[in-house]
Parts: C-alpha cells; structure tokens; sequence
C-alpha cells in the first residue's frame, strides 16, 4: 500500500532538510575555480542589457563563456542581480536546486517501487527503498563539485529538467498498471496535453542548460519501452518526438549561430590526437567514473591524462566488463535497473571523449549519472527476493543505510575542499603531487590570502614543474616576486614570462579573452609600466 498523502509529505520534508543541512557549509564558501573568471572577472552576468540577448536566444551567436547555454546563463544573471559578487547568493540557489534534484529523484524512484505491496494496510513509513535511493544521490561525495562551484550549475539544470519530464510521463506506478483504456485511447483523461508541454518545455531547458539535455528524449524512448507500452500512446508519441524535435532545432541553431572566430574559445586538441587514441583512451576514462561512483574517496581537481595513470589499459577493460556484465545481469531481470543503466550511459555519452572537449573526466559529469546509481540501488533494495526474506531485509536496509551515513561524512569533507581556492588546490596538490595546475593555482590562491612567502615557494615549484616553458608561471612569479619588494629579479622573471607566452604584454586583453583575473592583470600592468624604469642605468 503506498504511503498516505501525509506521508509522503513528510517523507519530500525530511529528505529536502536533510539535503540542506548537508550542504550548509557550502554557503559560507568563496568563489573558486572557474567561478572567479566567469562571476568575479567576466561584466556580461551583470550587465542588464544582455537579458534580451539570452532570453531571445541571440546570445547563440555572442563570443561569450557560455554562449550556447542560455539557461545557464540566465540562472547566474539572477542571482547576479540580487546578489552582485557575493557568493552567499549563488551558492545558496545552488543547494536548493540540489534539494529540489533529490526530492525529484525520491518521486521518480517512488513511482517504480513495487516492493511495498507486500504488506497492505501497512504505511511503509519513512525507511523505503526509494528514500534511500535518494540520499544515496543527496549526499554522495561525487555531487559536490557541482553543487559547491556555481559555474558548474550547468548540471544541475539539466538534471532538473530530465527529471522532471521522467516524473511527468511516468505519473502512474508500473505495479497499478497502466491508465483506463479510455483515457489511453483519448489523451484527455491523464492530463495529455499539459504532460506533452511540461515534457517539450523540459527539453528546450534541458538543452538550453548544457549539451547532457540531448540525453532526455532518449531517455524517454526508454522509459516508455520499459514502462509505458501498453497504454497512454499518443502522449508518448508526442513526448518523445516532440522532445527529439525540439532539442534537435536547438543544436542546430547553436551550431548554425556560433561565431565563426572566437577570442575567448580555442578548439580543444583531440583526446589521444585522433579517434584511434580517444578510443583507446576512453575506457580508462570510464573505468575511472566506476571507480569514483563505487569508492569516491579519491577525487581531485586535476582533470588531466595524469588522473588515469593507476588505470593501466588492460585493468580500466576488466572494470568495464565487470560493472558492465552486472549491470546486464540486472537489466535482464528488472527494468528498473535497465532504467537505472540507461541514465548511467545517455547521462555519460554527451560527455565522453570521442569527440574533443576540453577537459577529459570531471565530477560533475557523474551527477545526471549518479540518478541512474540511485535507481539501480532502489530496485536491488526493492527486490522481490527480499520480501520472502524480512529479517535478511531488514540488515540489508540497516547496511545500506550505514552506507549512506558513510558518504554524508565523505560529502562533507569534500565541501570543505571546495571551500575556498586554497584548500581546493592543497587538496588537488596532496592527490596529485606531480600537478603543475594545482602548483600555479596554489601559488596564487596564497598570494591572494595574505601568505606571499608560501605564495613565492609554490610558483617556483610550477615554474619547475612546467620545465620554464609556461609563460603565466613566471609571470605568477614575478608579481609575488615585485610585491616582495624583490624589483630587480621580478624583472628577470617578467622578461622569462614575455619571452615564452608575448600575449602576456596585454594584461588587459587577457582579461577580456577571460584567462586572468583583474586583479592580477592590474599587478602584472605595474610591473610592466615598471619595466623601463628598470632597465634604464
């Protein structure tokens, strides 16, 4: 019997404070990562006259960060006008996307739970599988990067508007059975006509918040292939392809309207240097995301090919077949595993390396991901198999609980990483030792905190690390080196800086082509006016 309204009520209560107050500490948290330059240095988010631009869809063919995501763009100008540049604002919209994510997730989860017929007159209570399901997406250590880095928004969008198009074409539960045959055969009876709407309006913002949207009408092919065949036609005919539809004109326009020169994107070199490479590349790549989602204890913000270096080509092909053969197994025996897999590889593909993108793996490609996670451990918690066994049930319930509190510890760990730029680059730093980004970063991120002697010792150490040939380490260099009151060799290492990157001579259009900040471009300008004062007798 499914829980009261009341119930239920309380059950989207509990799991939305519980999310929150997980992420409370993510509210007092600076700006970090690719925030400083999109939110801190970037005028666009700020400036008022560009809402027509976004809201219109012009800004497709704008040379601007983000271009080809107006939604995410309009999300960050909200908070930019309420907010301006102080963090709270934007941090706090993230965690209650992230809220609203889970509560989505526990009201898709709990409409394929079949297990909870077992006991009629019973309310199931609080502890079911599918409130597991969802704290296991709440509170997995995977989805703090996109919540605790406003820029990378993006993906909680998408995850928003793909799961509430599930929840909306799947409003009956599979275990009742399809809807009367009079309201499949009309459209009318089950609200068909809204439910198309919500589903290509879902799909226009899902795309419109990043690539992964592609995900959502194929997704939907999926669940009405598992769920949906033997009723409610038409809806699905028209949610499905009205979806395709509507995220295919989009593409197109954001392809057709790109400007054809950019001075804020460089095109990203193929992953391996061809698609032979890529291919070779990629299960690593996938083996590492198992490895994150299974055992996320790990992570790091070094997104570079040094990240797969303890997954040797032949190990990351034996992880694969593994995860890959039980996830079959699982499929074949239940569809809402098969479900779960298929938010797991439609929620990866759009990110994978086989054409190229800039950066090869980072955490918040897992988070559209992780739903499919949660719907595989509903279905496994939900399982016919454990109904004829209660008590092995019950510890089952107990253990993945304990789990659950295993990764909320870990969760909140990993927010204090992306606290503020120093700990995030002393935590890359200690993960990757080897990482030259995380020296660089480091070196100005103690600068920037008041500490110059330590900011001085981790430039060095990326100048070192980049074997002199990095033009922005020496310059990282030089300022710390000139606010040190150390004049004559500041010089030195400016003229080493020009000499390897002369588009260092322009701080200002660096800060334009947004790969500076500005206050770092305004230090680099004083040394550069300073400069034929030094080297004049």
């Amino acid at each position: 019997m499914a829980a009261s309204p009341g119930g239920r009520r309380w059950t989207i209560g509990l799991l939305a404070a519980a999310t929150f107050l997980a992420f409370v500490p993510a509210l007092s948290g600076d700006f970090v990562y690719d925030s400083r330059i999109q939110i801190l240095t970037d005028p666009f988010l700020h400036d008022a006259a560009n809402w027509p631009a976004v809201l219109s869809g012009r800004v497709l063919g704008m040379d601007v960060l983000d271009f080809n995501r107006p939604a995410m763009l309009a999300s960050l100008m909200l908070d930019a006008a309420i907010w301006g540049k102080h963090p709270f604002g934007y941090h706090l919209t993230s965690v209650l996307l992230h809220v609203l994510n889970v509560v989505l997730v526990w009201l898709l989860l709990d409409r394929l739970l079949v297990g909870r017929r077992e006991a009629p007159g019973r309310d199931p209570g609080l502890l079911t599988p599918a409130v597991i399901g969802a704290l296991v997406f709440a509170l997995h250590p995977i989805v703090t990067e996109t919540v605790c880095e406003p820029s990378y928004r993006e993906d909680l969008l998408v995850a928003s508007f793909t799961l509430a198009a599930l929840v909306i074409a799947l409003p009956h539960e599979p275990s009742r059975g399809p809807p009367q045959p009079e309201a499949a055969a009309t459209g009318a009876a089950d609200g068909s006509a809204w439910r198309v709407a919500a589903c290509l309006a879902c799909a226009l913002l899902a795309i419109a918040s990043k690539e992964s949207g592609i995900a959502l009408p194929p997704l939907l092919l999926v669940a009405w292939g598992l769920f949906g065949r033997s009723g409610r036609r038409r809806f699905w005919t028209l949610a499905i392809g009205g979806t395709a539809l509507v995220v295919m004109a989009f593409l197109a326009a954001r392809f057709l309207l790109e400007p054809a020169e950019s001075r804020i994107f460089g095109k990203p070199a193929p992953l391996g240097g061809s698609l032979q490479g890529a291919l070779a590349i990629q299960p690593r790549i996938l083996a590492l995301d198992a490895q994150l989602i299974l055992w996320p204890f790990h992570q790091s913000a070094e997104y570079q090919l040094s990240m797969l270096d303890h997954l040797p080509l032949p190990r990351s092909l034996l992880i694969l077949a593994v995860v890959g053969s039980a996830l079959a197994w699982g499929a074949w025996h239940d569809r809402r595993i098969a479900l779960g897999a298929a938010v797991i590889i439609l929620g990866i593909l759009p990110v994978a390396n086989l054409w190229p993108i800039f950066q090869p793996a980072a955490d918040r490609y897992l988070y559209l991901p992780l739903v499919g996670v949660a719907l595989i451990v509903t279905a496994i918690l939900d399982s016919a198999w454990w109904m004829e066994r209660s008590q092995i049930r019950r510890r089952a319930m107990l253990a993945a609980l304990a789990v659950v509190g295993i990764l909320a510890v870990a969760c909140i760990r990993r927010e204090a990483v992306w606290h503020d730029p120093v700990a995030l680059w002393q935590d890359t730093l200690r993960k990757e030792p080897s990482s030259f980004t995380a020296a660089w970063g480091l070196g100005e991120a103690l600068f920037d905190a008041g500490r110059p002697a330590e900011a001085e010792r981790f430039a060095r150490e990326a100048v070192k690390r980049s074997g002199g040939e990095d033009g922005g380490a020496w310059a990282t260099l030089a300022v710390i080196v000139a606010e040190r009151g150390r004049a004559a060799e500041a010089q030195e290492h400016l003229a080493r800086a020009l000499a390897a990157d002369p588009l260092l001579a322009d701080p200002d259009e660096r800060v334009a082509t947004l790969v500076m900040e500005r206050p770092w471009a305004e230090r680099l300008k004083r040394l550069l006016a300073a400069k034929p004062a030094a080297a004049s007798p």
